[in-house]
């Protein structure tokens, strides 16, 4: 529509109808948005409520007696045993489930949020603790610790099957193989991404940092396999083999005494503060390196901290409950979409997200008889959440 008069020039002014629809979109965008805290508060409502269901309620009747009725009747007297417990019952077992659905929930917000902030700090939605190699330098390092430092029958042989032995050890010996493990997923860190600022030319790209990740991924593995299948080839009843194995399958069965839940959550729980501490300025990173410049962010300080937080978190859970893959990728491709872009909600939604799936792929694994095997369960998840991505066309893209 054009505007004019005599004595100035023609005025061009966009369609009423455009300008319309234009606010309209803006509108529900932001309306989208402001909600983010009410979906936070849902999830931290559904995440209290799996929590309470899986320790007080979550029971599989056998495989003969798979009824409803007996289903109820198993239901009530575990509510029944775990009311018993909190009045001061002592013959009643409930304390390893509490701390193993615990240690669960702390992993899940600590590998979510891990893989949160490795996609903002790259620009990159495929990067996580296992695609940059933080879980197989954690494997590597269990493997290195099992080959050079135990033997058959020793503390990591007891440790694995005999968890009433975890009493008569010293802190060192309950905690020097998860060290080694945490060890070797902290120099797969820095291995990385020195390779990567020599690919990149002192340039951290997503697609440099994830081609190194995978680099070191497929070496470590050939590394863990090759001493696996020494093992195996030496001595088939040695037990060693079978904890490699299990190390890299992941699951929390082994996880259920109280020094393990506090060593988890006085290393863990720091690290979360910090990163939700740091979620504005992550903000800002994610606008790229110039910008952040000019709004005063030390870039390199930033994401050095961002990555080395986010390792030694995944690095930690890699340690004590064996590798858990994709759940730093599955979290964060679910959440953005459900609380927009902004860190500031988008971090602690994940970190409530990641605690929720934790919690239901051991019920599921549990239900199915293979929680020694969680790893298979996110894996196919996070395979089938990156072809969806891949199908999308934003498969290793970075975004704006």
């Amino acid at each position: 529509m054009a505007q004019s008069n005599s004595n100035g020039p023609i005025r061009l002014r966009m369609p009423a109808s455009s300008e319309l629809e234009d606010l309209r979109t803006e509108r529900a965008k932001h309306q989208k948005y402001r909600s983010g805290n009410r979906i936070i508060v849902i999830a931290l409502v559904l995440l209290i409520l799996s929590y309470l269901f899986s320790v007080i309620l979550f029971v599989v009747p056998d495989a003969g007696n798979r009824n409803l009725a007996v289903l109820l009747s198993m239901m009530q007297q575990k509510a029944s045993a775990f009311f018993a417990f909190l009045g001061g019952n002592k013959g009643v077992m409930f304390r390893p489930a509490l701390v193993r659905y615990t240690v669960m929930v702390l992993s899940g917000a600590a590998l979510a949020s891990a893989g949160c902030v490795f996609q903002g700090s790259f620009r990159n939605i495929i990067a996580s603790p296992t695609t940059m190699g933080v879980q197989s330098g954690a494997s590597l390092g269990n493997a290195l610790y099992v080959f050079f430092f135990s033997v058959v029958n020793t503390e990591t042989v007891v440790y694995e099957t005999d968890l009433s032995a975890i009493r008569s050890m010293s802190v060192w010996e309950l905690n020097r193989q998860q060290l080694f493990a945490i060890t070797g997923a902290l120099i797969a860190i820095v291995l990385v991404v020195g390779m990567t600022n020599i690919i990149g030319k002192n340039g951290l790209t997503g697609a440099t940092i994830l081609f190194s990740g995978m680099v070191f991924s497929s070496f470590a593995g050939a590394i863990t396999t090759l001493f696996q299948y020494y093992f195996m080839y030496k001595d088939p009843d040695d037990s060693r083999w079978r904890i490699l194995q299990e190390f890299n399958m992941g699951n929390f069965d082994k996880v259920s005494t109280t020094a393990h839940l506090a060593f988890m959550a006085l290393f863990l729980i720091p690290c979360l503060l910090i990163l939700l501490y740091l979620s504005p300025k992550l903000n800002v990173l994610v606008m790229g390196e110039d910008e952040a410049k000019t709004m005063g962010v030390n870039v390199l300080v930033l994401r050095n901290t961002l990555i080395g937080v986010g390792t030694a978190m995944s690095a930690s859970v890699f340690a004590f409950c064996g590798g858990i893959g994709f759940v730093g990728f599955i979290v964060p491709q679910i959440c953005r979409p459900l609380v927009g872009p902004d860190f500031r909600k988008l971090l602690p939604m994940t970190m409530v997200s990641g605690g929720i799936l934790m919690i239901w792929v051991y019920n599921l694994a549990f239900a199915l008889g293979y929680t020694m095997y969680l790893n298979a369960f996110t894996s196919i998840l996070g395979c089938g959440m990156m072809i969806y991505s891949f199908l999308r066309g934003k498969g290793g893209r970075s975004y704006a």
